[in-house]
C-alpha cells in the first residue's frame, strides 16, 4: 500500500512538473508575442512620425536653456506661452506674481514682476 502511494505521489509530481513546463512555455510564448508586438508598434510609429508628433511650437526666438535665477525678457513669458491649466499637468501652484511658462519642451516657473526664472523642469513635454 505504501509503495502504491509512493508511485502515485511520483506520478502526481511528474504531472505537476509537466504542468509547470507547459506554463513556462506559455509564459515564454507570451513574452515573445509581446516583444514582436512592441517591435511592430515601434516600426509603425517610426514610419508614421507625423501622427505621433505633438503640435508645432512656434516662437519668435530660438531655444535657449535657462537656469533658476536667470532674468529673462518679457517676450519669453508673454501671454501666448503661459500655461493656465497647470493642475492638469500636475504642476505645483505658482506663488504670488509667478506663472508657469512653456519654453519649447521645458517648463519654467517665472516671477512676472522681476522676470527671473524660479524653477526649470527640462524636457517636460517629452
Amino acid at each position: 500500500l505504501q509503495e502504491a502511494r509512493r508511485y502515485g505521489d511520483r506520478r502526481d509530481v511528474r504531472e505537476e512538473q509537466r504542468d509547470l513546463r507547459d506554463q513556462r512555455r506559455d509564459v515564454r510564448d507570451a513574452r515573445r508575442e509581446y516583444r514582436e508586438d512592441l517591435r511592430d508598434y515601434r516600426d509603425y510609429r517610426a514610419s508614421n512620425r507625423q501622427a505621433f508628433r505633438g503640435p508645432a511650437f512656434r516662437s519668435n526666438f530660438r531655444y535657449q536653456q535657462f537656469r533658476p535665477g536667470v532674468r529673462i525678457a518679457p517676450n519669453y513669458y508673454g501671454q501666448r506661452y503661459v500655461v493656465n491649466n497647470y493642475r492638469n499637468y500636475r504642476l505645483p501652484n505658482p506663488g504670488a506674481r509667478q506663472t508657469w511658462v512653456r519654453h519649447y519642451n521645458d517648463m519654467l516657473l517665472v516671477n512676472t514682476r522681476t522676470g527671473t526664472v524660479v524653477r526649470v523642469i527640462p524636457n517636460f513635454y517629452w
